[in-house]
């Protein structure tokens, strides 16, 4: 049987690649369909004065909330000074921490200039602590801090004064008061139309991601942090038992073994 030329088996394998690199652009894989929120078994809520009613003047049963979810954050502060700190942020953390729901207080980042990012940071500490949070006693997630848009004038829109260099001094601080790294709330859609798609300021903190919808899926990436969400928000509009009215409800990716891993 005559040997097949060089020339034509090297022009073959030739074709052969080409073919297939061909082939891997026009058909690319099948993109993994999203979880829905049910298809996580670890349940949160996040509050503030406006979990309290309408008038917010009701109590949130945190024994009926503890019943049914694993972990619970409450608003702390807002801004640099006293006015900003939640009317229940107190007494709720102080009925939290006698139930199983792991917790953390939060901030929410609302600069009124360039570089209170140390004030805000400062704020925050002092909130939490009075209320007895420490970082490390068990049961207690990691301080959280929430970077989103602003109401301004009945509109939401994006800080004006919101520095990358302010977030991380806020970060900074937090951590070296508390000893661990905060989450960080955002969501991909504020990173990209308020930070001009840049969140490499968020790399190296666990994420917890709002998206919202009929669908509910999973929540983007956050161009630059470098890590998927830990906790998502997927709903402002839940109906959880023990709370007034409707509010936030969340579901951390993983089990509530590793969610406990994560609580001091």
């Amino acid at each position: 049987m005559p040997l097949t030329s060089p020339v034509r088996v090297g022009a073959a394998l030739a074709r052969a690649v080409v073919v297939a690199a061909l082939a891997a652009v026009a058909l690319p894989a099948t993109p993994v369909q999203a979880a829905p929120p049910s298809a996580y078994s670890v349940a949160g809520v996040d509050t503030s004065h406006y979990s309290h009613g309408e008038h917010e003047n009701e109590r949130i049963d945190w024994n009926q909330v503890a019943k049914a979810h694993g972990f619970a954050f409450l608003k702390a502060s807002q801004g640099p000074g006293a006015a900003g700190n939640d009317a229940w942020f107190a007494r709720d953390y102080a009925a939290v921490a006698r139930t199983s729901l792991r917790h953390a207080p939060y901030h929410f980042f609302d600069p009124k200039s360039t570089t209170d990012g140390a004030a805000q940071a400062r704020q925050f500490i002092t909130v939490a602590r009075a209320a007895g949070y420490r970082g490390d006693r068990a049961g207690e997630l990691p301080p959280v801090l929430d970077v989103e848009k602003v109401r301004r004038h009945r509109k939401e829109v994006c800080p004006a004064a919101l520095r990358p260099q302010q977030v991380a001094v806020f970060l900074r601080e937090v951590r070296r008061a508390f000893g661990v790294a905060p989450i960080v709330y955002t969501r991909a859609s504020f990173v990209k139309e308020c930070m001009s798609g840049d969140g490499r300021v968020f790399a190296g903190h666990r994420l917890w991601l709002a998206r919202y919808g009929s669908r509910a899926e999973e929540p983007q990436p956050v161009p630059g942090a470098g890590r998927t969400w830990t906790f998502w928000q997927h709903t402002q509009h839940g109906r959880t038992p023990g709370i007034p009215g409707t509010g936030d409800r969340d579901v951390f990716r993983g089990s509530l073994a590793q969610l406990r891993d994560l609580a001091g």
